[in-house]
């Protein structure tokens, strides 16, 4: 690695983990800039106000998307390195960091060495993913390919889908997003077509056994 110094952003909502990667860093010599935000709003001020050498977020955020702020960071910089650090390890998630080309992804259960290994695998301009990731790849590639076509789901989508799993109508995700029930039914077309499903049922079915999304209790 290069002895010239490195900055790193860190966004994350949960102070445990701010506290625990910035103990972790504190340890680190060839790092002497550590930056926190704390909600999409806070880390965009950073994103736009100045350039980092590596960025460590979560994919979720109070109010926002981390796969949002990571196509804003690469609209910055379209070569930044970007560690997610995360406890979600659903397929589709899996597939969509994979697609976004991240440096790094480890989970929230990774250890403290685990998590020192990745920041600096990916300061040297390596890449890094923890054994449980590395899993998860394996199983995606050996998945069927019209689980996951190459027009990946927008975010959007994403809610219009997890929304259908709760089993709630076109007119009562239109009111939970905040927009028309025309615009809920163009994305449920859309979402019969990249899924390759036949109706709401299949749909929910591919989507629920290849971990695209979860089924919650309501």
């Amino acid at each position: 690695m290069s002895e010239e110094k490195k900055s790193i952003l860190l966004i994350d909502d949960h102070d445990l983990i701010l506290q625990g990667i910035k103990y972790i860093v504190d340890q680190i010599p060839e790092i002497n800039r550590f930056c926190t935000a704390s909600s999409g709003e806070e880390a965009e001020r950073w994103i736009v106000g100045q350039p980092f050498d590596l960025y460590i977020l979560d994919i979720e955020l109070p109010d926002a998307s981390g796969f949002d702020l990571i196509e804003r960071i690469r609209e910055k910089n379209a070569n930044a390195r970007i560690i997610v650090n995360t406890m979600h390890d659903e397929m589709w998630n899996v597939n969509r960091l994979l697609q976004m080309k991240v440096s790094s992804v480890i989970l929230k259960s990774s250890n403290i060495q685990e998590v020192k290994q990745a920041i600096l695998t990916v300061l040297s301009g390596k890449r890094y993913f923890c054994n449980h990731f590395e899993q998860l790849q394996h199983k995606l590639r050996n998945m069927d390919d019209t689980i996951f076509p190459n027009d990946a789901l927008t975010t959007r989508e994403m809610d219009v889908l997890q929304g259908i799993a709760d089993g709630l109508s076109t007119h009562e995700i239109a009111e939970l997003l905040h927009l028309s029930d025309n615009t809920i039914e163009s994305h449920r077309k859309r979402l019969m077509l990249k899924i390759n499903a036949r109706n709401a049922v299949d749909l929910v079915m591919k989507a629920i056994s290849k971990g695209i999304i979860s089924l919650k209790n309501r």
